[in-house]
């Protein structure tokens, strides 16, 4: 289960989430829905410790993290279990699908390359995309199948 509990966060004068909480359990499926500037980039930027709330706590595999005052050991300890797709996915356009998957898995995770494969093969599959090339159409997917096995689909 996760467990998200009075997530706060303001910029400057402006509160953006206030008291924030929520729980899901295994196996849910969950949308963050609503308006443009209401709040959903910053409350999955919190959670995963890429802006700071200024209050709130988040329970993740039996272990609670304050989103305030977490240190850098406790941050990596929550991204290593946690992933979402961004809007924008920015991968690597002369790359495979599985190439762009296995990227994170290797550099981020140090996971081998054997390992990173099947992993990946894997998450293309549920996406109906093993061993396809990037069309337009295919980058969404990819970017699910990359948040699927927790590996950063990136760019430089």
């Amino acid at each position: 289960m996760v467990s998200i509990s009075n997530v706060s966060k303001t910029f400057g004068s402006n509160p953006i989430l206030r008291g924030i909480s929520m729980d899901i359990e295994k196996g849910d499926v969950v949308v963050v829905l609503g308006p443009s500037g209401s709040g959903k980039t910053t409350l999955l930027r919190c959670i995963s410790f890429l802006e700071h709330a200024d209050e709130g706590e988040l329970e993740i595999g039996g272990k609670t993290y304050n989103l305030r005052t977490a240190n850098k050991r406790q941050m990596l300890e929550v991204r290593k279990q946690i992933a979402f797709v961004f809007q924008n996915h920015n991968l690597f356009q002369n790359k495979t699908a599985l190439e762009n998957v296995t990227e994170g898995l290797i550099i981020g995770r140090k996971m081998s390359k054997k390992d990173a494969e099947i992993k990946a093969l894997e998450a293309l599959s549920e996406v109906g995309l093993k061993g396809r090339s990037l069309s337009f159409t295919a980058v969404r997917r990819t970017a699910i199948a990359c948040g699927d096995c927790k590996s950063s689909c990136f760019s430089t």
